[in-house]
């Protein structure tokens, strides 16, 4: 359900800034994906040992922080995006480009590599 929730967001985020845009409101979605928060403490939902293995999980490293989704909202409240609507930003580190996914080494793709 999770996917069908998100695509249906996506979809309705467009369909709203069509619908609303001719009034001067823009629409926008933000997606933020592997942030460290209160709300989901990585620090401590990753073992220790794998916390040195960040780099590897997403193309930017990670955790991104509140701080990197903050800046996007204030992007998109402010006048910089003022012909900006129907999109959704991913603010992931790079992990929605990449399908979640990172070449192993060793070969093939794992998407929390333990032993790149």
């Amino acid at each position: 359900m999770y996917s069908a929730y998100n695509a249906a967001l996506t979809q309705f985020t467009r369909s709203l800034s069509a619908e609303v845009g001719p009034a001067g409101i823009r629409v926008n979605a933000i997606a933020p994906d592997l942030i460290e928060s209160v709300q989901v403490p990585y620090a401590t939902l990753v073992p220790e040992e794998d916390l040195p293995l960040w780099p590897n999980w997403s193309p930017l490293g990670g955790p991104g922080q509140p701080e990197d989704v903050a800046g996007v909202a204030l992007f998109l409240a402010s006048d910089l995006s003022r012909f900006v609507t129907g999109g959704t930003i991913h603010v992931d580190g790079g992990t929605h480009s990449s399908g979640g996914w990172v070449p192993r080494n060793s070969g093939g793709w794992t998407n929390r590599p333990r032993n790149p």
